[in-house]
């Protein structure tokens, strides 16, 4: 079983990109926080599949090889886990009915 991250920004919820751990990471490896984002599923061996319709934010996501996050950045990244999801609640059982009984096609 390989592990994939879905949404690995989270949407951009709680204000993901400006969150001061990530940042400062970020800063330390003169990257941006999506880089670092994507740098830490990546070598927890995530798969991640990162959207954008940005030029400039593609190449980044792509970028993300020339550099390693130390074992204590990725326990600090790590530490952010709320134990829920920032893009819907996954225990309200109307939001869970209603994402299984979403069409994706016909």
């Amino acid at each position: 079983i390989q592990h994939e991250a879905w949404a690995p920004f989270a949407e951009g919820q709680n204000d993901i990109f400006n969150h001061p751990t990530l940042k400062a990471i970020a800063e330390q490896h003169d990257k941006g926080v999506g880089a670092v984002i994507l740098r830490w599923l990546n070598q927890r061996n995530i798969v991640v599949i990162p959207k954008s319709v940005h030029k400039e934010r593609m190449i980044e996501n792509f970028n993300i090889l020339d550099f390693t996050l130390s074992k204590e950045e990725i326990d600090a990244i790590a530490l952010l886990e709320t134990g829920k999801s920032p893009i819907y609640d996954d225990m309200d059982l109307l939001t869970v009915k209603g994402i299984g009984l979403h069409k994706i096609h016909e």
